[in-house]
């Protein structure tokens, strides 16, 4: 099954029955929480999105793809991407179609894991903006990008003890 994650993320804020009612989620599990986490998520593994909701208004906050999985050779995101992206890119393509990002980070470590960096670039259509941040991997190939409404979004650079 294919989700339409342009519409997805076109479609940021509207809330979990409007996305289902649009036919947007194909699943009817709806999206659930830790008890007390302001956050509920759709993980839909096969798809590769991970969908998150704000549990007060169950409106979409967040829309994450998963192109690459470490581990996972034979793995490959089966939904469209919304153009100029593409399932292999590297992050001077990325760079080439989007321009310097408005935020990066170099390759770092997280609890003695290390990843490419990261990269946040904003896009604005009409009044909206948002917010697209980029995962690499060592091989500095996208390996996930997260959607969000900018507002409200914080850029937090790492300490230099996380840096490689």
């Amino acid at each position: 099954m294919t989700v339409n994650v342009k519409a997805l993320i076109n479609n940021l804020v509207q809330t979990y029955e409007a996305l289902f009612d649009a036919g947007y989620i194909p699943y009817k599990t709806k999206p659930k929480g830790d008890s007390g986490s302001p956050y509920l998520n759709l993980n839909m593994i096969k798809e590769g999105v991970i969908l998150t909701f704000d549990r007060s208004t169950t409106s979409l906050i967040e829309v994450g793809l998963t192109l690459i999985e470490e581990g996972k050779d034979g793995y490959k995101f089966p939904n469209e991407l919304p153009s100029p992206l593409r399932q292999d890119m590297s992050r001077a393509e990325v760079r080439t179609e989007f321009g310097e990002p408005t935020y990066s980070h170099p390759p770092f470590n997280i609890i003695n894991k290390k990843h490419g960096g990261v990269d946040y670039f904003e896009l604005k259509k009409d009044s909206r903006s948002t917010m697209m941040l980029l995962h690499y991997n060592l091989e500095q190939k996208v390996t996930d990008i997260t959607f969000k409404p900018a507002d409200g979004f914080e850029w937090r650079p790492l300490s230099p003890a996380q840096l490689l």
